[in-house]
């Protein structure tokens, strides 16, 4: 409090002379309880004294007092912030002498405390050591969190504390300290710990129960050069939320992804008789080339509060959900500003922070890392949120959070953010209960080719994965041998590559100027170390498109793993002679000449579809008497390359057929 209101004596004068009500007295959105009223009560009585005061390492309002401060055991300097006594005793207090509304409570109570008269007539103490009270004020590190005890505790003082004050600059530790008591979170039970929050009910928001869901807004913000962001936009699309209480914006400010974005847009919104969203509307950079960060985004929740939204979702293309039920999940919780944790596959860089130093920047604080690492999983709150942001509409409506600040550049507008949420003691949580998505790196990202995604299986290895290889991947990884198909004997059939990737490493060769596949086909080939090919193919090599390094990675990643099941008894060394995707075309090379391949273990992997894209082909094994077709897009045969398998590419009648070869550890 700020003054103290006259009305407090008038309050007490029903308890003049009242010496066994006990009445306490604290400040209100900074203070929190870790112990019952029976061990507080107990522990004021031990004191023997009428009235106890807490007290702090700071000397405040008046330093000139500091030598009329008698030495006690621990901190001798009051804070008001939080006292207890009998109620005949405060009485006598707020009575000590007239009050004005206008006066500093600290000062007052401190001129209460330094009349040693008074003081001893009234039976006045200072708790110094914390034995009930404790004030964060510069004494924060006093604290442990005390979890094998399940009790805070003040190992400084040998004390258990049972009130908390977050006094002064200490407002982002003391909820640190309230993700945890009283009650709330208790890290010694389980892997997990024991989030006891979580458990409650009361308040909270199931939007699959509700006959009429909440009005939401999302907003997709695209400020820089994305990777996978078609990726982005189509999970936003696919979230579960009813269409027609649902408005979606589109912020775009990169030129040379507004073709994409319209693209998307039109799949499924324009060109989509079945979509029921309540409004889309896409901003594209021409709009927004001359706005800033800052004022795109407060422009999103101006949108909110227009549309009456109950709900405001902020969302970066840097983030990559894998879940569809982000939206109502956040919702679930109904806190005033909250997100889903999302972090760099393999790294600590994530989408909160636990701490903010003195200029609102990151800091770590002392649980960020079991945070980070799931390793604590509950309900946070936290001095800062960014990327994924769920907002409440009547916080949006209240006009206390905003992204404009004067103190930062528009380069850091979720800096800006998080500081005006507390400056506005609005609260902002994390939750990670839920796995649902990561953040992708943006560094590195090209602009050199078609389809610049293939490219980021260094950079962005997890999308790579979600966007290019085959959907049904992982439960061939952990199948066993016999467990293959294997339409001719050891020659292993499994799904690698997706659709996707199928499509754009066709685009990518074909949208190349001129033709990338003019020249080859012919056994004179300065491609090759030794300059000679024995049987060509009309083909483009990876190392034509520096491709070559990110395909042994995916060799080494995703094809070493099955050969290791199918060929028992080999690992795969991680080179590969050749790396090429081969062009058979009714107009030219139509077949392939039997031949071994120059390899210990070759892949051939289907790019397009037989019978619609080509008639005819496949791979035919001449020993085995086996002719392979019909293999679908991204399926892959990975046979022996030399002595066993001699085979041969079958002509094909009609069409262009796309293969991906590789001769491994030759």
């Amino acid at each position: 409090s700020s003054g103290i209101n006259a009305e407090y004596g008038d309050a007490m004068e029903g308890y003049k002379g009242d010496m066994e009500t006990i009445v306490m007295f604290t400040d209100s959105y900074d203070v929190i309880f870790v112990a019952d009223k029976s061990e507080i009560i107990e522990n004021f009585k031990s004191f023997g004294a009428n009235f106890i005061i807490s007290a702090e390492s700071w000397l405040w309002p008046d330093t000139s007092l500091e030598s009329q401060y008698p030495e006690i055991d621990g901190k001798k300097y009051l804070c008001s912030g939080l006292m207890m006594g009998y109620a005949g005793t405060f009485y006598n207090i707020l009575n000590y002498k007239d009050l004005r509304n206008t006066d500093d409570d600290q000062l007052y109570y401190t001129h209460v405390y330094l009349d040693k008269e008074f003081r001893e007539a009234n039976k006045i103490v200072l708790d110094g050591t914390s034995v009930i009270f404790h004030n964060l004020h510069g004494a924060i590190r006093e604290l442990d969190y005390g979890f094998g005890n399940k009790r805070i505790a003040n190992w400084e003082m040998g004390t258990m504390p049972q009130v908390i004050h977050g006094n002064g600059p200490t407002k982002i530790d003391l909820s640190r300290f309230g993700n945890y008591y009283p009650r709330v979170f208790d890290p010694s039970e389980g892997p997990d710990g024991d989030c006891m929050i979580c458990k409650e009910k009361e308040g909270r928001v199931n939007v699959t129960e509700m006959e009429t869901a909440p009005l939401i807004l999302t907003t997709m913000f695209i400020t820089e050069r994305t990777p996978f962001l078609d990726y982005f936009i189509n999970k936003t699309f696919a979230q579960q939320y009813p269409q027609e209480r649902w408005h979606i914006r589109i912020y775009n400010k990169v030129f040379s992804q507004a073709d994409l974005v319209q693209e998307l847009v039109n799949h499924h919104v324009n060109n989509n008789e079945k979509q029921k969203f309540a409004s889309v509307k896409i901003y594209q950079p021409k709009m927004l080339s001359l706005k800033g960060n800052m004022e795109i985004y407060d422009a999103g929740m101006q949108e909110c509060i227009e549309l009456g939204c109950d709900w405001y979702f902020a969302m970066d293309s840097v983030i990559t959900l894998t879940e569809n039920t982000v939206l109502g999940d956040l919702i679930y919780w109904n806190q005033s500003i909250i997100t889903t944790q999302l972090t760099q596959p393999g790294q600590y860089w994530s989408n909160f922070w636990g701490d903010v130093n003195k200029d609102g920047f990151y800091k770590r604080s002392p649980d960020y890392f079991e945070l980070v690492k799931r390793e604590r999983k509950g309900l946070w709150n936290v001095p800062f949120v960014n990327n994924l942001v769920a907002i409440r509409g009547d916080v949006v409506r209240s006009g206390s959070v905003k992204y404009q600040h004067e103190k930062y550049d528009d380069s850091n507008h979720d800096v800006s953010f998080a500081a005006n949420a507390r400056a506005a003691n609005v609260f902002m949580y994390t939750v990670n209960l839920k796995y649902h998505g990561h953040l992708k790196r943006m560094e590195n990202y090209t602009n050199t080719n078609t389809h610049n995604d293939l490219w980021q299986i260094f950079t962005n290895p997890v999308d790579w994965k979600l966007n290019y290889i085959h959907p049904s991947y992982d439960k061939y990884a952990t199948k066993l041998r016999h467990q293959f198909p294997q339409p001719c004997t050891d020659v292993f059939h499994f799904p690698l590559l997706s659709k996707k990737f199928s499509w754009h490493i066709i685009n990518e060769l074909e949208s190349i100027p001129g033709d990338i596949f003019a020249g080859s086909g012919v056994n004179n080939d300065n491609r090759l170390a030794g300059g000679y090919e024995n049987v060509p193919t009309v083909d483009v090599h990876f190392t034509q498109i520096n491709f070559q390094q990110e395909w042994l990675k995916v060799l080494r990643d995703y094809v070493g793993p099955i050969q290791m099941r199918v060929f028992e008894g080999y690992k795969f060394h991680g080179s590969a002679y050749l790396s090429f995707v081969v062009k058979y075309h009714e107009a030219g090379q139509r077949k392939l000449v039997p031949h071994h391949d120059h390899s210990t273990f070759t892949t051939n992997t289907a790019l397009n579809r037989q019978n619609i894209d080509y008639e005819g082909g496949g791979s035919y094994f001449i020993r085995q008497k086996c002719l392979v077709r019909d293999v679908d897009i991204g399926w892959t045969l990975i046979h022996p390359g030399r002595l066993t398998h001699y085979h041969e590419g079958k002509e094909i009648t009609k069409g262009t057929r796309y293969i991906l070869v590789s001769f491994n550890d030759p």
